[in-house]
């Protein structure tokens, strides 16, 4: 009599080896889902009523691969058994809650290298969290178009390159995410393949994981880590302040820095990046309107945390030799020096963007490109001596 067998895993790795444990029995069908139980939605449902056995990842203290599990419980037919897959080291009271809610035998997933890369680092991460907790760069614009996504993209590539380092010395873990909902380009500009992923979590509620993310992100060449916005439009308010809050937390205890491109809208959502940034990083021009709105997110972003670092990058405008009337009253209007700038470069711009590649592929010598170096230099130093809680 033959048998259906569904594996639910969004990892390749342990899908495959629960398979092959079964290749032996010719009597046994099998099926797979390269999602997460939670992510199933109302599938978990029907496959409870369609399988013989469906074998699923899940970690007890995700709240909706437990309500996944009471769902299919509910609904699945007679003599189906669930099978839950948890870390070896999930705790009796862990596997209690796992039962209780439905599941009628726990395993515990092989540490022999079975488990995803990405589950392995989540129990690696904790205990060095202490030593190297990241740092978050918060990226904003004084007005639309003034470059800050370019900004934030290069930074993030000009720190994973390891601008400000010896040559031979390690290179850091860098992870890029946009925030800007509904106008967020880049993954045009890195040239990715559409992502859904902050759409789904709008969509289903789902407070993310480090597994999740580390299964969701795309990681390109130079090792950068990217959480694109969605392909589909999603208004801003469509992500609540604890998964936005679940990113970052997530993202920085794996990673030593974390640039975040932010849409110009004030969100519910925006006060846990607030809290958690380490540095504010505002691009803009002189024109009067650029400065006074420079001036609105300043006091905003520092109204709670009047230490917090911030730094001007003025786009499109080459560092004078001399400082003028003009720059002095503005950096007088932001109390800050107007540090960073960087030339206006359509040449290098234009290859990069063309390319979908960063200014260190597509222009790397440009008077654009060395400026984004000296940038990511800067912040690397900045940041270690600013905020040095972080280690602590």
């Amino acid at each position: 009599m033959t048998r259906s067998v569904l594996i639910v895993s969004p990892n390749a790795a342990v899908a495959a080896a629960i398979e092959q444990s079964f290749a032996a029995d010719p009597d046994i069908r099998i099926a797979r889902e390269a999602t997460t139980l939670a992510r199933m939605n109302g599938h978990a449902a029907e496959a409870a009523s369609r399988f013989d056995m469906i074998l699923f990842e899940t970690r007890p203290e995700v709240a909706s691969d437990v309500e996944a599990i009471r769902t299919m419980a509910a609904n699945r037919t007679p003599g189906t058994r669930l099978v839950a897959l948890a870390d070896a080291d999930i705790t009796l009271s862990e596997v209690r809650l796992l039962t209780e809610a439905g599941a009628d035998e726990v395993l515990p997933l092989a540490g022999d290298g079975s488990r995803s890369r990405a589950s392995r680092d989540r129990h690696a991460e904790p205990a060095a969290a202490p030593d190297r907790h990241g740092r978050i760069i918060a990226v904003v614009q004084a007005r639309g178009g003034i470059g800050s996504t370019t900004v934030a993209v290069n930074l993030a590539d000009q720190l994973v390159q390891g601008a400000g380092l010896a040559r031979k010395a390690a290179r850091p873990k860098v992870a890029l995410v946009d925030l800007d909902l509904q106008f967020g380009s880049v993954g045009t500009l890195l040239n990715l393949e559409e992502q859904d992923t902050l759409h789904q979590l709008a969509l289903d509620g789902t407070v993310p994981d480090g597994h999740f993310l580390a299964q969701s992100m795309p990681v390109l060449d130079s090792g950068l880590a990217v959480l694109a916005a969605p392909a589909k439009f999603a208004p801003l308010e469509s992500l609540r302040s604890d998964q936005v809050a679940a990113i970052l937390d997530n993202l920085r205890a794996a990673h030593d820095y974390v640039v975040v491109d932010l849409p110009r809208a004030f969100v519910s959502w925006i006060e846990p990046v607030v809290e958690r940034t380490d540095e504010l990083m505002v691009v803009t021009d002189l024109s009067v309107a650029s400065v006074r709105h420079c001036r609105r997110l300043i006091d905003f972003f520092t109204q709670d945390n009047p230490a917090l670092p911030v730094e001007l990058v003025v786009n499109h405008r080459r560092k004078p030799l001399m400082t003028s009337s003009l720059q002095r009253e503005v950096a007088k209007a932001l109390e800050r020096p107007l540090k960073h700038w960087l030339p206006h470069d359509a040449r290098a711009a234009d290859a990069a963007g063309g390319r979908g590649e960063p200014l260190s592929r597509a222009a790397p010598r440009s008077s654009l490109g060395r400026a984004m170096t000296r940038l990511a230099s800067s912040t690397r130093t900045s940041l270690s001596v600013a905020a040095p809680s972080t280690q602590n």
